[in-house]
C-alpha cells in the first residue's frame, strides 16, 4: 500500500471519528477529549448551588428565567449575553453578583464564591446545568436506599435500563407519592446544608427548592435516558 493511500485512509478515519463520535466538550475548562456533557464533579456544580441569587443575575442582564433558558444552549455563555447588556468585564460582574453575600460568609469563602460566579458566567454547559438541570445530581443515587428502597448500585442499574424514578421506587416497594415526598425532603436538606456552609444564599435555596418541587412529579414519572440514548443525543449536531 502506497504512502499516499495510507494518508488518505488515515484522513478518512479521522473524519468518520468526528462524525460518529460525541461532540467535543462545550466548556473551555473541560479536559482535552472530554465529551460534550462533561462537568466538574464539584458538589456545588452537581447540586445546582448558584453562588449568587438567580434573581440578581436576571436583573443585571435585563431578562428573566425564560430569557436565560432561551439564551443558554451549551455554546452561548452568560458572559456573552452580559456583554450585549453592557457588562464586558466578567470579573467585575462576578463580584457585583456575589457582593451582597460576601459580608455574611467566612473570609475564606469569599474568593471561592467569586471564582464560582466567574465559572457560571463563562462556562456555558456548566451554567445551563446549574440553573436548569436541577435533577441531574448524584445525590439521588446516594440517597437511593431512603428514597427508592434500593441500593445505590441497583438504582444506577435500573436508571440505566431506561425506566422512570417512579418505576424504580416501585421496585423498592415505594409508591410514587412516597418517592416524591422523600426526594423533596432530600432536596430541602441539601439546600439547608448549602446555606449553612455558605455555598448558597437562603433566598436562592428557596428559589431552587421551588423549581425542584414544582417539576418533581414530571421528573418522577419521566423515563431516564439509557446510556446509548444519551450517547446518541451527544452525537447530534448541537
Amino acid at each position: 500500500m502506497t504512502r499516499s493511500l495510507l494518508a488518505m485512509l488515515a484522513a478518512a478515519v479521522a473524519v468518520l471519528a468526528l462524525v460518529a463520535g460525541p461532540a467535543a466538550a462545550a466548556d473551555s475548562h473541560a479536559p482535552r477529549g472530554a465529551r460534550l456533557d462533561w462537568l466538574p464533579t464539584d458538589e456545588w456544580v452537581m447540586s445546582s448551588w448558584l453562588p449568587f441569587d438567580e434573581a440578581r443575575l436576571a436583573t443585571a442582564l435585563h431578562t428573566d428565567r425564560a430569557g436565560l433558558d432561551r439564551w443558554l444552549d451549551d455554546h452561548r455563555s452568560l458572559a456573552q449575553l452580559a456583554a450585549r447588556r453592557g457588562h464586558r468585564d466578567v470579573r467585575a460582574l462576578a463580584h457585583q453578583l456575589v457582593a451582597p453575600r460576601l459580608a455574611g460568609v467566612p473570609r475564606a469563602m469569599r474568593p471561592v464564591l467569586e471564582r464560582r460566579a466567574r465559572d457560571v458566567l463563562t462556562q456555558a454547559h456548566l451554567s445551563n446545568h446549574v440553573i436548569f438541570h436541577v435533577f441531574h445530581t448524584p445525590a439521588i443515587a446516594a440517597h437511593a436506599p431512603t428514597v427508592f428502597g434500593v441500593t445505590p448500585a441497583s438504582f444506577r442499574r435500573l436508571r440505566d435500563s431506561g425506566i422512570s424514578p417512579r418505576a424504580i421506587g416501585a421496585a423498592g416497594g415505594r409508591t410514587a407519592t412516597g418517592v416524591r415526598t422523600r426526594l423533596a425532603a432530600m432536596y430541602r436538606a441539601r439546600g439547608q446544608r448549602a446555606v449553612r456552609i455558605g455555598a448558597m444564599s437562603s433566598a436562592q435555596a428557596t428559589a431552587l427548592y421551588a423549581h425542584q418541587t414544582g417539576d418533581l412529579k414530571a421528573f418522577v414519572d419521566r423515563a431516564y435516558r439509557t446510556p446509548s440514548q444519551q450517547l446518541s443525543f451527544l452525537c447530534r449536531v448541537h
